[in-house]
């Protein structure tokens, strides 16, 4: 399988304001309304972060359960009272096997963070406490913000790149509400592989799904993934191409809501993950408008035009770790 959809696009134009800048920002351009996919050239000390800082992260999966259990959502932990945000386990009845936390802006702006909205989607964020994993708080507020930033640099090259006046695509992600997710795909038993219809590969390098094929609802996708790999885009042509790691960037890709928010010119692409065998860990961030951002689609029709928070509701219902949530507080009738 070989790279021949997913451009790979150098950012530091964009963030020294070099003479390359509007090369950059066509690429990008080009990439949201090709492919819906790009990687980007980005080294951790470009946004002002620790050159471990995905490790430092990933240190909340060496919890034992006594500690993600005060975390988890209330509906894998019913003595607890977040909805939206928080830990969620492994779902064994469901193809996509994955344990992973949610963490929301109050972790880098506490303010942002209203309980008493009743509105999960502005819930604050439960966090291990600074004894459990010393500097973990920190780590995630200040990836939380780079990602942010850096979520708005390309927003802005998007514009740029599309002739769309920057305030109609920004001014709704003041006071965003965007997710800082951080997940962690098992090695799965010989029996539960035993089960599953393989994807590809043979002998040891069989592969299964573990991710099944979906597309990101919201605007943009900014992920990191480990070494092991086993992103996968679907191709215009049916077929699945290879998105493999790299050292010092970031997989790009854009949502349904932005899509329908360009009328269809930038595309949302649907992907998956395959593995099984090995651990596998990723730290996707949702560049994701204000709750109540008043979001008015290209199109102009009323119909396309909507309340941000609404239309996130309905939509990731679809994903396990969201189904049967309900968008009030808990023990509210």
């Amino acid at each position: 399988m070989t790279q021949t959809l997913i451009p790979h696009i150098d950012l530091t134009p964009l963030l020294v304001d070099d003479l390359a800048r509007a090369e950059t920002v066509q690429a990008i351009a080009n990439a949201a309304c090709d492919s819906g996919f790009m990687t980007v050239g980005i080294a951790p000390e470009q946004l002002g972060l620790r050159d471990d800082i995905h490790a430092r992260l990933l240190r909340f999966f060496e919890l034992d359960e006594t500690h993600k259990q005060p975390l988890a959502r209330h509906k894998f932990e019913p003595a607890n009272t977040n909805v939206y945000r928080g830990y969620f386990p492994p779902q064994d009845e469901d193809p996509t096997w994955k344990e992973g936390v949610d963490l929301g802006p109050d972790v880098a702006h506490p303010e942002r963070a209203d309980a008493l909205s009743g509105d999960p989607l502005r819930e604050p964020t439960p966090q291990p406490p600074e004894s459990v994993l010393p500097g973990w708080a920190t780590d995630a507020a200040n990836y939380y913000r780079a990602m942010e930033s850096l979520g708005g640099v390309i927003a802005t090259a998007l514009a740029d790149g599309l002739e769309i006046p920057r305030v109609e695509l920004l001014e709704p992600f003041e006071h965003g509400n965007s997710t800082l997710r951080l997940i962690h795909y098992p090695e799965r038993t010989a029996g539960q592989l035993a089960v599953m219809p393989a994807i590809d590969g043979s002998d040891s390098a069989r592969r299964w799904l573990v991710g099944v094929p979906h597309f990101d609802n919201g605007f943009i996708t900014l992920l990191w993934q480990d070494g092991v790999g086993g992103l996968q885009v679907r191709t215009p042509s049916g077929d699945w191409e290879e998105v493999p790691p790299r050292d010092n960037a970031l997989v790009v890709n854009f949502g349904r809501l932005l899509a329908d928010w360009s009328g269809g010119r930038i595309q949302a692409t649907e992907h998956r993950i395959v593995g099984g065998t090995r651990s596998r860990h990723s730290i996707p961030f949702f560049f994701e408008p204000a709750v109540g951002a008043h979001i008015k689609a290209a199109s102009r029709t009323d119909d396309d035009n909507y309340i941000y928070g609404d239309r996130l509701w309905e939509r990731m219902q679809e994903f396990v770790e969201f189904q049967g949530l309900e968008r009030r507080p808990v023990g509210e009738t």
